[in-house]
């Protein structure tokens, strides 16, 4: 999407409309994969915290302010230089154990600011990095 249009705020028929009027049908769109990006003030900093948050060195080198790491089969997470919006990233995972995946974290110096459960099958828990970029770990059980 072009950076001069701005997305509606309001109901599904506007944000339908919105769509159509910028070339795309809502719920008609096959997405293949995901990036979430996470803006930070020195990539040093970020890619370090997100080794030890991910246990494994970036995927992909894209340049020398961009790192990719593969989350899942069709997911991936990159970090990337921009001290403009460090800091506003919100990112989510799902795992499917918060318990073991807080322990693992905890051994590597990562803690999280808060564990909650947003519904009767779900718990998260939400670190940040040092940028103050949000990522949530979130656990969705059978009910």
């Amino acid at each position: 999407m072009g950076r001069d249009r701005e997305a509606p705020s309001r109901s599904d028929s506007d944000t339908d409309a919105w769509l159509i009027r910028i070339g795309g049908r809502f719920g008609d769109v096959k997405v293949e994969v995901a990036f979430t990006g996470v803006p930070v003030r020195e990539l040093a900093r970020g890619q370090h915290f997100f080794e030890r948050l991910l246990g494994k060195p970036p995927d992909v080198f894209v340049n020398d302010n961009e790192v990719m790491w593969q989350v899942a089969e069709a997911a991936w997470l990159y970090v990337v230089v921009d001290p403009a919006r460090a800091g506003h990233a919100l990112a989510a995972v799902s795992v499917p154990d918060l318990d073991g995946a807080l322990e693992e974290l905890a051994s590597k110096g990562i803690e999280p600011s808060m564990i909650e459960q947003p519904g009767p099958s779900a718990r998260k828990a939400t670190v940040f990095d040092p940028d103050g970029n949000s990522v949530a770990i979130i656990e969705v059980r059978e009910a």
